[in-house]
């Protein structure tokens, strides 16, 4: 039997007409977590179906919605094989500087005869590298490169905003911390990215934030 997630993916890549077409079949012909998927897109996205669901006690937004917020949205869980690649993505371009210096240095025997041009190449590829880690999500739209090649997103969600700057300096702080716990740290976050219902990991819920498919993604209306 399809899940509440199964059906909050499959609506949230439908179109407004074909919403408000189902939305008009006599409420007793969907599921239960077929009523709740398509009245929580449907308010999100502020239409006004006619039919049986208008009266389900399904259609309001969601009682987590911050006041004032028309069209907030909860969003299927995101796929952990591309959320897992976009993580290697940007990790490589993390790291690149170091990578690109260390085969100059290797090749000419570089550092030796350049001892200062060489160490400020390796300040400069770890501030790089700094920089990026607690930025990349902060970046247009919410996607950091490896997210933005693999069609993911990072969204807030309580405002339904990109990811900013801050928050995805949180998310990355909460990883690095979690990644110091001896033997076992870098486990945690996949574990609970694995086991919760929004794919939702220690960063995200101290930032307030989830990654999600970009192309469900729909601006809330204030």
């Amino acid at each position: 039997m399809d899940t509440v997630n199964d059906y909050r993916a499959r609506y949230s890549r439908s179109s407004d007409e074909d919403l408000l077409a189902i939305a008009a079949i006599d409420a007793e012909r969907l599921t239960p977590e077929a009523q709740q998927a398509l009245a929580e897109e449907v308010a999100r996205r502020g239409l006004r179906p006619g039919g049986t669901l208008a009266g389900t006690p399904y259609l309001a937004i969601p009682p987590s919605a911050p006041p004032g917020i028309v069209g907030y949205r909860r969003y299927a869980k995101a796929h952990f094989g591309r959320r897992l690649l976009a993580y290697l993505i940007d990790g490589a371009i993390s790291v690149g500087g170091f990578i690109v210096a260390g085969i100059v240095f290797a090749s000419g025997n570089f550092g030796n005869r350049n001892t200062g041009v060489a160490i400020a190449v390796v300040v400069a590829s770890f501030l790089w590298a700094l920089y990026y880690s607690f930025t990349k999500d902060g970046r247009e739209a919410g996607q950091s490169f490896g997210k933005e090649m693999l069609n993911l997103m990072v969204v807030n969600v309580e405002t339904n905003q990109p990811c900013s700057v801050g928050e995805s300096a949180l998310r990355a702080l909460i990883l690095f911390v979690v990644n110091l716990v001896p033997v076992v740290g870098w486990l945690i976050e996949p574990i609970f990215v694995l086991a919760s219902d929004d794919g939702r990991r220690l960063g995200d819920r101290a930032a307030n934030t989830q990654v999600i498919d970009a192309s469900a993604y729909v601006p809330s209306v204030r």
